[in-house]
């Protein structure tokens, strides 16, 4: 007669087998960084003559980082300008506002709430701009929640010419270059006769709109931020805005 443990062995080994799978497969998953990754961009133009917009919502996750562009007439101006709506917003430091063609561009962050699976951002001004205007929104994942942000860089406010550029930026393994950039015809016109394609090494994340253009990449260092102008017109105007964003990983 057979031993009832001899009988059982297979069975057991079995188990233990499946067991150590799963502890492997485990292991894989919770000890693999995300990596910092761009999630989702909109842009929305308003028209002249109005002082508020709210960019089509995000389809998020809860906990991405958030980067804001504004951009509107210098002509509207005050403390706390623009105000946003959809996260607890703050200035970046160093992101402006910038005084560029007789508007003013500013960049600002936060994080999406946890849980939040919509995020829709709304930018209203004091009073009506008188230029048409822009406002920009990207999410990101697996940013530095300690220190998100690092070394932000324009061009030249007076630059003059179709292929605007930041001095370069040196960025850390798994880190990405935010920018911004937009264009205007040589009178001032904006968004004019003006379409913006990404620089080298950097993805346009919201191709339907070309000005402004919001863009992001990486590479070796130095990284320079840099957008081309399509336009012929040798006396077009241009800015870019970039600033490093800070892997978790």
């Amino acid at each position: 007669m057979l031993d009832p443990f001899l009988i059982l062995t297979p069975v057991l080994l079995l188990a233990i087998v499946a067991l150590l799978g799963f502890v492997g497969c485990y292991q894989d998953v919770t000890l693999t960084p995300a990596g910092l990754v761009h999630v989702q961009t909109t842009v929305k133009p308003a028209p002249a003559a109005t002082n508020s917009v709210t960019a089509d919502p995000l389809t998020l996750q809860g906990g991405e980082f958030i980067v804001v562009a504004v951009q509107w007439s210098s002509a509207v101006s005050g403390p706390d300008m623009p105000g946003l709506t959809g996260a607890s917003f703050s200035p970046v430091n160093g992101g402006g506002p910038f005084a560029w063609n007789n508007m003013l561009v500013q960049v600002f962050s936060a994080v999406n709430p946890a849980g939040n699976t919509q995020l829709a951002v709304t930018a209203t001004l004091l009073r009506n701009s008188t230029v048409p205007w822009s406002l920009c929104v990207s999410a990101y994942a697996g940013v530095d929640e300690s220190a998100p942000l690092y070394s932000p860089q324009t061009s030249r406010l007076n630059y003059v010419g179709n292929n605007p550029q930041t001095p370069p930026l040196n960025i850390g393994t798994g880190d990405l270059v935010y920018a911004v950039a937009f264009a205007a015809n040589g009178d001032g016109t904006f968004p004019g006769n003006n379409s913006l394609t990404a620089g080298p090494g950097f993805t346009a994340e919201f191709p339907a709109i070309a000005n402004p253009l919001v863009e992001d990449g990486a590479g070796s260092n130095p990284v320079t931020a840099q957008v081309t102008n399509a336009n012929p017109d040798p006396s077009a105007k241009g800015f870019i805005f970039a600033m490093g964003l800070k892997s978790a990983g």
